[in-house]
């Protein structure tokens, strides 16, 4: 086997237990700041946000909507801790330049004691990769340093008519960067990839994307159905409470 997708082979099946802390059990929810409640932020783009979970693709939803809307609904019950709050803080169209600042100020105001992180859907589909890598990196440092729990979500696959389609190639080698930054701070990834398209393969690659899955909107290809918001939320699900 070849070394790289070897090292990537591990990668996934150390990330699916929740990065260094998780194991088979799940990482659970904690009070990490001591102030008697459980907050989970949210943090990301459109996908956070939840576009697609509306009456279409052109109209935003209510807030919470997609995948952080769902999960109290399957997190409370499992909690040993009350309250549980879960914040959507999606914000469509953002590039990680600039979700880079406003993490900085979100955090400042939130109690956050788990941060989940996905971005970089824009980034990579500008041409940005590289750019939105370092600025993971940055987040992730910015939630460590605020006492938080870092977690990385890899980017969903997008497909069919969208106009700025990401290629394949380019979102694996993004997601296998998120990888590898989840490996080496320790920290839980969540492989929203691999849970659209029942991956990785069996050497560690990301395997394609079937559009007739049903999970993201058709023809417009970016944005996950209610369907795929309702995999998302049941793959962060798995990492708290297997």
């Amino acid at each position: 086997m070849d070394a790289r997708w070897l090292a990537l082979g591990l990668l996934v099946s150390v990330s699916a237990c929740g990065g260094g802390g998780g194991g088979s059990k799940g990482i659970g929810l904690e009070d990490l700041n001591k102030d008697g409640q459980v907050v989970i932020l949210c943090f990301g783009d459109s996908i956070t946000y939840g576009i697609g979970d509306g009456v279409s693709v052109d109209v935003l939803p209510p807030n919470p909507s997609g995948y952080p809307k769902r999960l109290p609904d399957l997190l409370i019950p499992k909690s040993k801790i009350h309250p549980v709050i879960v914040i959507d803080d999606g914000n469509p169209g953002e590039r990680t330049p600039g979700g880079v600042v406003r993490l900085g100020r979100d955090l400042g105001s939130t109690p956050a004691d788990y941060v989940i992180l996905l971005e970089g859907t824009n980034d990579v589909q500008d041409g940005h990769t590289r750019q939105a890598v370092s600025n993971m990196q940055l987040m992730v440092e910015a939630v460590f340093a605020k006492g938080a729990q870092p977690i990385l979500g890899t980017i969903t696959p997008s497909c069919c008519d969208h106009k700025n389609q990401l290629p394949i190639g380019a979102e694996e080698a993004y997601n296998a960067q998120l990888r590898m930054i989840a490996f080496n701070e320790s920290i839980p990834l969540i492989d929203f990839f691999a849970a659209f398209t029942n991956g990785p393969g069996p050497n560690g690659e990301d395997l394609p994307f079937d559009p007739n899955s049903g999970l993201i909107i058709v023809p417009e290809g970016l944005h996950p159905t209610a369907a795929g918001y309702d995999l998302m939320a049941a793959t962060v699900e798995k990492l708290f409470f297997p």
